[in-house]
């Protein structure tokens, strides 16, 4: 296993073992286990930091355990002794679980396997009335739709979520459902719906965070969001704008969102190259090789820089050699 795996499964293991009272044996075990208050703050902390990891490493090497830890939640709601509020809280983990673990196995290059599981999340979340959960999970089908070629459907998908949208709902919910919608339309070519839907994400994103902000939108924060929009630039072939935005993302983010910015690094890359900027274009992408070297595991950002790799076989340039060379050590 190479040193980058190691951290990344170090990480994944550390996150875990921090539930001492979470056996390894059968589900049988499961029969003795009483759950309170302390049992769930402890799975809280133990998810909130494999989304931390998953932030800062990518998904590849996560979504193996946290099945695990899922199987484990449904067997304690089947066989644990707890009180009606705690149940109710095992059951709204146990799908937000569900949302993160398909997330992980996105980010992983396992499309199907993250498509059933936010299928049984969004059941769940429908079922139990759970309006976050909801939308939280269309969010992500969204994102993975214009990756899979159905920008219908990630538009249709972000306007359903804005539908769950209450008083619960900050700013940055529906910033974040906004820029979805945008990525749809971005994808379909249709622009005065894209710049429609990016004015949106700014006007409410502008409005500030709040305390009760849902965990799984703090990643939308300004360098992610203008990344999206020069995502959504580069899809409609405006190159030179995308680019300008992608380099200032890139620049923005922070370490703790190392996945993030190296998906804005492939992407700034790609970009360049369309706007025939070939050094830009190298640069972009040997940093994002570097991450890559220094423990950042996304096949998505993987899949991408293969992409740029046989873009730059156009060119009969030694660095564009050397790059190629490099992405498909590190990305293959």
């Amino acid at each position: 296993m190479k040193r980058r795996d190691v951290l990344a499964a170090a990480g994944a293991a550390a996150t875990f073992s921090a539930l001492p009272w979470l056996p390894a044996a059968n589900p049988r075990s499961c029969d003795s286990v009483r759950v309170g208050d302390d049992e769930i703050e402890d799975l809280r902390e133990a998810i909130s930091n494999l989304d931390a990891l998953d932030q800062r490493f990518g998904g590849d090497l996560l979504w193996r355990g946290a099945q695990y830890t899922l199987h484990y939640i449904d067997d304690l709601l089947d066989r644990a002794v707890f009180t009606e509020p705690i149940g109710n809280e095992l059951r709204a983990i146990s799908g937000s679980l569900t949302t993160s673990i398909g997330w992980y196995c996105y980010d992983a290059g396992r499309t199907l396997d993250a498509s059933n599981l936010w299928e049984r999340a969004l059941n769940s979340a429908l079922l139990s009335e759970d309006e976050p959960l909801a939308v939280r999970t269309l969010s992500v089908m969204a994102r993975q739709a214009v990756d899979l070629g159905k920008p219908r459907n990630a538009v249709r998908f972000a306007k359903i979520a804005q539908n769950h949208i209450g008083s619960w709902a900050p700013a940055r919910v529906h910033s974040l459902l906004a820029v979805r919608e945008a990525q749809g339309y971005a994808a379909m070519g249709d622009t005065t719906s894209t710049n429609e839907a990016i004015l949106k994400a700014w006007r409410a994103f502008e409005l500030g965070g709040a305390e009760h902000d849902p965990q799984w939108t703090q990643f939308l924060n300004e360098a992610e969001l203008v990344c999206l929009e020069g995502m959504c630039r580069s899809d409609l072939g405006e190159h030179k704008k995308a680019v300008d935005l992608l380099s200032r993302s890139a620049q923005l983010q922070d370490t703790a969102h190392d996945r993030n910015r190296g998906m804005c690094l492939v992407r700034l890359s790609g970009a360049a190259l369309s706007a025939g900027d070939l050094d830009q274009s190298i640069d972009a992408a040997e940093e994002s090789v570097r991450m890559i070297g220094g423990g950042m595991t996304s096949r998505r950002n993987k899949q991408v820089l293969l992409g740029i790799a046989s873009g730059l076989h156009h060119y009969d340039d030694p660095r564009a050699r050397n790059t190629i060379e490099r992405i498909t050590q590190h990305a293959a």
